[in-house]
């Protein structure tokens, strides 16, 4: 995974998976939450997918509402968690 778009491509295919709406275009602002597109579930998933792509890990302190609120600010925190990572590998 290396970019916002590559992440809105994850979250419509876990998407797909759930009883989002089939149409439902996910782009960097797309607001996920007041939308009702995500779920306690599905944010797992997700969270889950990231770590297994992206080579992160997520604290259970940073699976929250707020870092899921569009996909750009949850990109936000994947690029925060690599930077902390590549920190700590040097």
């Amino acid at each position: 995974m290396n970019s916002v778009d590559d992440l809105c491509d994850l979250i419509r295919a876990i998407l797909a998976d759930t009883s989002a709406p089939a149409d439902v275009d996910i782009e960097p602002q797309t607001a996920l939450l007041v939308s009702g597109l995500l779920d306690s579930l599905t944010i797992m998933r997700i969270a889950t997918r990231i770590e297994e792509t992206a080579g992160v890990a997520f604290p259970e302190s940073e699976v929250v509402a707020a870092n899921f609120r569009t996909p750009q600010t949850l990109w936000a925190l994947v690029e925060t968690l690599r930077a902390e990572k590549s920190a700590v590998t040097r």
